[in-house]
């Protein structure tokens, strides 16, 4: 696994990260197997850890999986470190979700409700609805982890964003008044 993606970040996201007070998660790392085949951490996508809002529903699955982390390690008599992964396989949340397990477990989950997808068409999905939404692409090239400003995010959803523009303009025509008809016509 070459380069950063979204279930990277997310595999190697820590407690210490999450503040659900505040809605917010910080990412500062992503995972990697190296070389020899070795799970391993490396700084986030621009080297630059991030800042990522979340909406209520998701700051309560939070709550619901730090519950059940928490209740996990307690059967076993063990308990939860804060820098602990969110998404572990270890009772204690010691050792992170190998991100293509996440992978096969998601496509595994998809295909038990017949829904035909993969986790990097979340991500396409997710940037498209927020920019069709009217985010502004600085905004979700943030989201996304693109640096410069946006112009990643540009070059990637430049489709989605003519397809947003056409439906903008379209509004704009039906909201104007009729022209008028001009005599003897």
């Amino acid at each position: 696994m070459g380069g950063h993606d979204d279930r990277s970040e997310r595999c190697a996201l820590r407690w210490s990260a999450v503040d659900l007070d505040a809605a917010v998660f910080t990412l500062r790392s992503a995972l990697y197997v190296d070389d020899a085949g070795k799970l391993r951490e490396k700084d986030a996508k621009t080297h630059q850890q991030r800042r990522v809002a979340l909406e209520a529903e998701t700051v309560e699955v939070l709550r619901d999986q730090l519950a059940r982390c928490e209740e996990r390690a307690s059967a076993l008599g063990l308990s939860l470190p804060g820098d602990g992964y969110v998404f572990s396989p270890a009772p204690d949340g010691r050792t992170p979700l190998v991100p293509d397990t996440a992978t096969q477990r998601f496509g595994r989950m998809a295909a038990r409700l017949d829904i035909t997808t993969n986790l990097h068409a979340l991500r396409d999905y997710s940037a498209t609805e927020l920019i069709a939404a009217g985010v502004d692409v600085r905004t979700v090239a943030g989201r996304l982890g693109h640096g410069g400003g946006g112009a990643t995010t540009l070059r990637v959803y430049a489709a989605w964003l003519s397809e947003s523009d056409q439906r903008a303009a379209a509004t704009r025509a039906a909201r104007m008044p009729p022209r008028p008809v001009p005599p003897g016509s």
